[in-house]
């Protein structure tokens, strides 16, 4: 069975039969014209496609550099920001005694862990 209407049957029976009329000449012109229309159209759309491509390489490429530059450094606490701001030390090792003084207990506690069980 045939979903379109009577009238589009009818339509394509008329446009049938006044093509079958056509010479010669004017079949071959319109075949020219139909090749360069299809032609024309190719590198419009070929260029519509290149520009959407692009655009959405330089979308994916700033959404991965955001994401990376988030993802790489963890959150820092406003109280440690603050704290290292109103610092002048630069090594904050330099003056702190009670690390050195206790180098030998953390060498044995290293010296513990690498020991199996047994």
């Amino acid at each position: 069975m045939n979903d379109h209407p009577q009238w589009t049957s009818q339509a394509k029976a008329l446009l049938d039969a006044s093509a079958d009329g056509l010479d010669a000449a004017t079949l071959s012109r319109l075949n020219r014209a139909r090749q360069a229309a299809l032609a024309q159209r190719h590198p419009v759309a070929m260029r519509w496609f290149m520009a959407a491509g692009l655009a959405s390489a330089c979308a994916l490429l700033l959404a991965v550099a955001v994401w990376h530059g988030r993802a790489g450094a963890p959150p820092v606490p406003d109280d440690i920001n603050v704290a290292v701001a109103n610092s002048d030390d630069t090594d904050p090792l330099a003056e702190d005694d009670d690390f050195y003084a206790d180098l030998d207990f953390y060498a044995w506690l290293d010296a513990q862990d690498q020991d199996p069980p047994g």
